[in-house]
């Protein structure tokens, strides 16, 4: 029987759920001001702690089969997307990249390379890596031909968070918060803190965006000191991330804990649902109805989060998954 971890799956939930809040608000980030400390808010810590929780869960074992899963979602994702943007919106010059892509995919492709970069440096000193790579993605926002060619910018910048996990995947982080308690004040604290930054000294901290989503070189604005820029959203990422960590049940929450684990499921379909029903009903002129709108459209990306955790939503993940691991579970 799988042996989960209540902590972990409830994560998952809540986390997904702040990828499809946080892509409903990115529609109107550049008229809203309420929905720009949303995301930021949003943007600081879910990637994050989504691959630290991957690095967390990460075993050494069928590499292959793993990077080949995660690679094959990616891919399939792709050719969804391209038969949604032909059949629904009727676009006849299809785009299709093989090797870049601004979208979701980018997530699948670098859990596929992550995986493979830890197999190669198993026996390796990981946390002179670790420091190394913080170092590196510091520095790699002055070469302006990154981004989205082979996911290079993100890889690299969310890299260490996946190997923080990897690092510290022996850590109990249950019996940690349960023997120190001044843990889950510290994370009150800290995430009331940012919480209020975002949405009151959002001028400041707002030239952050687009640092947190690890995609992009560094901008005009932040040139001069765009190693300490990335180095300040990588201190708050790792403080929101370790806030939430501390603050977050750990026992089995009825129907919660159990949508947690068809967090992919949310992540590969949620966007596609979108695009779909907001071309046939117009969700997103939800927005212009007032407070009560807006608040109904981001209430709506939380319903669809719990819609898409059920099990009927399995496809085609349960499908590549058998068929990527035959060999393996038919040896067993």
């Amino acid at each position: 029987m799988e042996n989960r971890i209540a902590l972990w799956d409830n994560l998952k939930f809540l986390l997904v759920t702040c990828v499809v809040i946080g892509h409903f608000a990115d529609q109107f980030t550049d008229v809203s001001i309420i929905y720009d400390s949303i995301f930021l808010f949003i943007y600081s810590f879910h990637i994050p702690l989504f691959i630290f929780i991957s690095g967390v869960l990460y075993k050494n074992k069928y590499t292959i089969n793993k990077a080949l899963f995660f690679i094959s979602i990616g891919f399939v994702y792709k050719i969804i997307s391209s038969l949604i943007d032909r059949v629904v919106y009727g676009t006849v010059n299809v785009e299709f990249s093989l090797f870049s892509d601004g979208g979701i995919s980018w997530f699948m492709f670098a859990l596929a390379a992550y995986i493979i970069i830890l197999k190669v440096i198993e026996n390796q000193n990981k946390v002179y890596i670790l420091v190394s790579t913080i170092v590196l993605a510091c520095f790699v926002g002055y070469d302006q031909t990154i981004g989205d060619y082979l996911y290079l910018s993100r890889i690299i910048v969310f890299f260490p968070f996946f190997l923080s996990g990897v690092i510290l995947k022996n850590v109990d982080f249950v019996k940690l918060r349960s023997n120190n308690p001044r843990y889950l004040i510290l994370g009150i604290v800290i995430l009331i803190l940012w919480l209020l930054l975002c949405f009151f000294e959002l001028d400041l901290f707002y030239r952050f965006r687009y640092l947190f989503t690890g995609r992009n070189p560094f901008f005009s604005q932040i040139m001069s000191y765009g190693p300490l820029a990335r180095l300040i959203t990588y201190i708050i990422s790792y403080g929101v991330g370790f806030s939430i960590i501390m603050l977050m049940p750990y026992k089995k929450i009825r129907l919660l804990t159990s949508m947690g684990k068809n967090s992919i499921n949310v992540y590969f379909w949620h966007m596609h649902i979108y695009y779909i029903v907001d071309k046939f009903f117009s969700l997103s002129n939800l927005y212009y109805l007032g407070i009560k709108g807006k608040l109904l459209f981001l209430i709506l990306a939380v319903f669809l989060s719990v819609v898409l955790s059920q099990d009927i939503f399995n496809f085609p993940i349960k499908q590549i998954k058998k068929q990527v691991y035959k060999l393996n579970y038919s040896s067993k």
